[in-house]
């Protein structure tokens, strides 16, 4: 999420907090008790810090379609208007396949017809 450097500075801000939390939680002997949530405090919040400066990975799905047959492709119209509609401009939402008309303006599912 975050990024260049800011994301340095955050690191070295959360490696500070967990070297000071560090040292609250080994001085919170028995005269000092109050020093033992602090520490925890400093480091629940170098923990946060870093979750929120991770790197997000993209995730990128592929899919591929196995056919027995030769292919054959028609042209596609546009249920609405009948024009024809350029294959390339599909896009693919929740993992069905849509299309949007250039000339009406109508989005529609793309679906495939049986042959028999």
């Amino acid at each position: 999420m975050a990024k260049g450097a800011l994301k340095w500075i955050l690191y070295l801000v959360s490696a500070g907090l967990i070297v000071l939390g560090g040292l609250f939680l080994m001085a919170s002997y028995p005269p000092y008790e109050y020093r033992l949530p602090v520490g925890v405090v400093f480091i629940a919040v170098a923990i946060v810090l870093l979750y929120f400066s991770r790197e997000k990975k993209p995730i990128e799905i592929t899919q591929t379609v196995n056919v027995s047959g030769p292919i054959k492709m028609k042209e596609l119209h546009c249920p609405n208007c009948g024009a024809n509609l350029d294959a390339e401009k599909t896009i693919v939402v929740d993992g069905r396949p849509f299309i949007k008309c250039d000339y009406c303006g109508n989005n529609f599912e793309v679906t495939e017809e049986p042959t028999w």
